[in-house]
């Protein structure tokens, strides 16, 4: 069963929202929060940390834009799940593209947006969350995505997990043997 024409135009709109938007204007407003209440000054200068910012989202969206269209055209699915529930699963384990270097090519495109709205308001809160979202995000990926992964693709993913790091990539291209 493929992706409706009407799913696929919500799950785009939708991922840009959250993805695009509403986490990095969370996160600047967490960070510009946490800056004001602790008396924290900006860091840096700001010509540098505006180039470091822009080559940080461009990293970012290459990132998520690679993964969520290998996931939508290999497979047949959209990347959009909370909890291990699904708005449209993939049909297909994607182990190619961005999937062959680190099985969460998105969340490193969503933290490269993030680290990008750190450099651009020159926050210190903003670099300093990083870590936390990432330790966040560990656990929440290991209790429901891979568990929704593991028990749709079965051995498969297993062997994929194995192979493939979770978040920081590979250099090599993971090379999935049928």
């Amino acid at each position: 069963m493929t992706v409706s024409a009407r799913k696929a135009i919500f799950g785009i709109v939708l991922s840009l929202i959250l993805v695009g938007v509403a986490a990095p204007t969370a996160y600047w407003y967490a960070a510009a929060a946490i800056d004001h209440a602790f008396g924290f000054q900006p860091i840096g200068d700001s010509q540098i940390l505006l180039i470091l910012a822009a080559f940080s989202f461009l990293v970012g969206v290459f990132w998520a834009s690679w993964a969520y269209t290998y996931l939508f055209f290999v497979g047949k699915g959209l990347p959009l799940e909370a909890f291990g529930t699904a708005l449209h699963a993939t049909e297909v384990l994607v182990t190619t593209g961005p999937y062959a270097y680190t099985r969460n090519p998105m969340l490193i495109g969503l933290l490269f947006l993030l680290l990008g709205v750190g450099l651009l308001q020159r926050s210190i809160s903003g670099l300093a969350m990083l870590p936390i979202v990432v330790a966040i995000m560990i656990p929440y990926l290991k209790i429901f995505e891979e568990k929704a992964l593991s028990k749709r693709f079965g051995q498969d993913y297993d062997v994929y997990r194995s192979n493939v790091p979770l978040l920081i990539p590979r250099l090599t291209p993971y090379i999935h043997e049928l």
